[in-house]
């Protein structure tokens, strides 16, 4: 009996101290941002910008609203490296990572209501390979130092 209770009192400890070993003493964890990188085909700025107010800022607004994100933000590059680098970045802020997780299906019914059908948000998303390229997707843990 009394080896059950060390054993017992021996997982407790492991229990009760996995989440302080998963803190860090040099910053608290915070939102968790998705940027990707556009590189916008030659020409095709004023339809990339075009393309942002009528449709993906509405669309972004409507998330925020629904409390899907938190913000978004878009980025542009003074600086290439290359002929084929980015030229704008989107930011979109979420809470957490589970709210990532959630919005494909929270979102459908927004984008719908939008574009009026889920055919004419497909056909517009396709069109939009037409005047810029994904050069990159990341995701960022955002962190508040101690």
């Amino acid at each position: 009996m009394r080896k059950y209770f060390c054993v017992l009192a021996l997982l407790l400890c492991f229990v009760v101290a996995a989440p302080a070993f998963a803190q860090s003493p040099n910053y608290d964890v915070g939102p968790v941002w998705r940027v990707t990188y556009y590189h916008l085909k030659p020409g095709m700025g004023d339809t990339f910008w075009k393309d942002f107010h009528d449709h993906l800022k509405p669309l972004l607004e409507e998330y925020k609203k629904a409390g899907l994100i938190s913000d978004y933000k878009a980025f542009t590059n003074a600086t290439t490296n290359s002929p084929d680098d980015w030229d704008i970045a989107l930011g979109i802020l979420f809470p957490n990572w589970a709210a990532m997780d959630a919005i494909d299906a929270k979102a459908a019914g927004i984008v719908a209501k939008h574009y009026g059908s889920r055919e004419a948000a497909q056909d517009a998303a396709r069109k939009r390979g037409e005047f810029r390229d994904v050069v990159a997707s990341h995701l960022a843990r955002e962190v508040i130092p101690k």
